[in-house]
């Protein structure tokens, strides 16, 4: 197979941000080869090439800015078997360490030459394998192989990333220490768990040395925990890394002690947030990591070291053969760093169950079940939510909770009681359940109420004047109480809101919202009239010669707020007194589709809702309606129409709704 070398670099994604990732890559590949040859005296320096025709000042002193860098170890270097891999695309040579076989295209990405030297040895004897990596062809120019015939020390190999491409090397660090911290945060595992070769930055003259600072630095926070499951013990290494550009909280899983595979740890412990740094007691931040080891672990690694050949969650099965599960290892170790960061954690917790608490008890009270038996659930929620997405995890304990309690009501009833001696442990369960049911129906009830206390919120708004000082339009109050030009069969309960006007509106047989009376259904009118909102009241029972199809009609019309110009053809009296007379000529269908009469004692009820303006009260007053005694509207009674008709204001509509759903909260305690 070819590889269009150019092709492939140009699609590899490097970010300008990780501009230090190909020295990085670099790196690796050097502890790996000092790691494949087996020694204790292993050493990889990193020298930095600055470009010397030209100058900046970084800290207050003058350096020439980096062209590039060369990485230097005495690793096995180049044999034919690393050579080949090298020349293999995507090679799943190193995949036992993680390796993705790309990072050599990285250096192509940023640097413009890419030189290798490297003398191994094979047998007893040394040879030099140098070349130059290019995106030409298959990449590799200028290859030399000779066998060394002068005395050869040890191996080495130099890597020569130079000519540092934009916008790469305008986004380097150019302090070397930064890029000692830099390379030792990239490549912690390796320190951490031992055997790591000498690392040293070297520029100029000037040396940062790996492993002394990680010695001064990551040693001194470093903690051991031993824990056991079941009859086997892990070894917990955990580390407050300071100064790490990284955020993320880290569990590795090792075997020999090498790093096999990583979870961030933000996952099981939610106050541990993604991308934020824990502070210490003096309010230091730093990133937490944790590597487990252990013999179980050592014996259970794949041979490709990728994974373990354990089982993923707990089985029967697997205690009988002796064997643990990655679950069962992973809750102990879940326990143990929860017990570790505990003191790191409070505030945030606090602050976050205060939060909580506070919503609940001030804006959301049907949660107040979740408070109350399910404190230790709270911890799954992750601090410093915004309001909308705490309130979808808590509905999501609360649905759950609802869940388990509709199984415990199952159980409950479904037990056998044998004999009466059993009868206190029935009675200390239902006792139980009967307390946690009632407060779930406690909660829903104040979901409800606090769900009204919004709706009434937005009305009020719809009432005052917006900012070019209009006030809203007829429609968008209706739209409010019910939806425009649709009927009770194709709405939810929910997506209506008639206890503003009536609580009594809710339990209708049919309603039509701004429907031509010609197109509604079970009656024939010849007239295209729409009022705003027609309610059919339930019919009642049928008996035998009764023709009653509706126990009582109503109609609703709704004025734009603060409407005064009104003509005398715009009597809204006049209006739905019109509405009840076309009504009144029509035919009805009932259950068995025959046509039946409306009977003249049927009752109808008209609310005209409006703002008192002076054109209404004389219309009210020309029809001969009566003041209400709170003077917020008018009301009398039409005989030969059979139909009372109300007068009222939006203020009224609101301050009625209010007391009514203010009843409630008080019922509940709520605030």
């Amino acid at each position: 197979m070819k590889i269009d070398l150019l092709g492939r670099v140009r699609n590899i994604k490097l970010p300008n941000a990780k501009a230090l990732l190909p020295l990085f890559e670099a790196v690796v590949n050097s502890i790996h080869s000092i790691d494949d040859r087996r020694i204790n005296d292993g050493y990889i320096k990193i020298l930095i090439c600055r470009d010397n025709h030209q100058s900046s000042l970084i800290n207050g002193a003058s350096f020439s800015p980096i062209d590039g860098f060369k990485v230097i170890d005495n690793g096995v270097g180049f044999n034919a078997e690393n050579y080949e891999s090298f020349l293999t695309s995507d090679t799943s040579f190193k995949i036992s360490r993680g390796s993705k076989g790309v990072g050599r295209f990285l250096w192509l990405k940023a640097f413009s030459k890419i030189k290798i030297d490297s003398i191994y040895q094979k047998s007893n004897a040394y040879f030099r394998r140098t070349f130059n990596f290019t995106t030409v062809g298959d990449g590799i120019a200028d290859l030399t192989l000779e066998k060394l015939d002068s005395q050869v020390d040890s191996p080495q190999t130099i890597i020569e990333l130079s000519g540092f491409q934009k916008p790469y090397k305008d986004n380097c660090p150019q302090d070397y220490d930064l890029i000692g911290r830099r390379i030792l945060e990239h490549c912690i595992s390796y320190f951490f768990m031992g055997n790591t070769p000498s690392i040293q930055v070297i520029d100029g003259e000037y040396v940062f040395d790996l492993n002394d600072y990680g010695d001064r630095h990551l040693e001194s926070f470093a903690e051991e925990v031993v824990f056991d499951v079941n009859d086997y013990k892990f070894l917990l290494k955990s580390l407050r890394f300071y100064g790490s550009d990284s955020s993320e909280h880290k569990i590795s899983y090792c075997a020999n002690n090498r790093e096999v595979s990583s979870e961030n740890l933000s996952k099981y412990i939610p106050d541990l947030i993604s991308g934020r740094k824990i502070r210490d007691a003096d309010n230091k931040a730093f990133t937490y990591l944790a590597y487990v080891s252990g013999e179980y672990l050592d014996n259970c690694v794949n041979s490709e070291r990728t994974d373990f050949n354990i089982r993923k969650q707990h089985l029967e099965l697997t205690r009988q053969l002796e064997e643990i599960s990655m679950e069962e290892i992973r809750t102990q170790l879940i326990s143990t760093i929860n017990h570790s960061l505990s003191p790191f954690l409070s505030k945030i917790r606090e602050k976050k169950n205060q939060q909580i608490s506070n919503y609940i008890t001030q804006e959301a009270p049907q949660y107040r079940p979740v408070l109350k038996y399910l404190p230790e659930k709270l911890a799954q929620i992750q601090p410093g939510l915004p309001i909308n997405k705490l309130d979808i995890e808590l509905h999501k304990l609360l649905f759950n909770y609802e869940i388990s309690l509709k199984e415990k009501e199952d159980h409950i009833m479904n037990l056998s009681i044998e004999n009466f001696d059993r009868y206190p442990e029935y009675q200390r369960l239902y006792s139980e359940f009967l307390e946690k049911y009632n407060d779930l129906g406690e909660s829903r009830l104040a979901h409800y109420i606090v769900h009204r206390k919004i709706i009434l919120k937005l009305f009020e708004r719809k009432l005052s004047r917006d900012e070019n000082g209009r006030y809203s339009l007829e429609k968008d109050v209706h739209e409010i109480i019910f939806p425009l030009k649709r009927t009770s069969d194709n709405i939810t309960f929910e997506s209506q809101n008639l206890w503003i006007v009536d609580e009594r509106l809710s339990y209708h047989s049919y309603l039509a919202s701004d429907q031509p009376l010609n197109k509604l259904e079970n009656i024939s009118i010849e007239s295209s009239d729409r009022p705003d909102l027609l309610i059919f009241n339930n019919p009642i029972a049928f008996f035998e010669g009764e023709e009653q199809p509706y126990s009582s009609i109503v109609v609703i019309e709704f004025k734009r707020p603060m409407r005064d110009s009104y003509t005398d053809s715009d009597n809204p009296i006049s209006q739905v007194y019109s509405y009840i007379r076309k009504i009144k000529s029509g035919n009805f269908t009932d259950r068995n589709g025959r046509l039946v009469t409306l009977q003249e004692s049927t009752p109808f009820y008209a609310y005209i809702i409006c703002d008192i303006t002076a054109k209404i009260r004389d219309f009210a007053e020309d029809g001969s309606l009566l003041r209400t005694p709170d003077l917020q509207g008018y009301f009398g009674y039409n005989s030969p129409l059979n139909t009372y008709v109300e007068i009222f204001s939006f203020e009224k509509l609101i301050s009625d709704a209010k007391k009514r759903n203010n009843i409630l909260f008080k019922k509940l305690g709520l605030p």
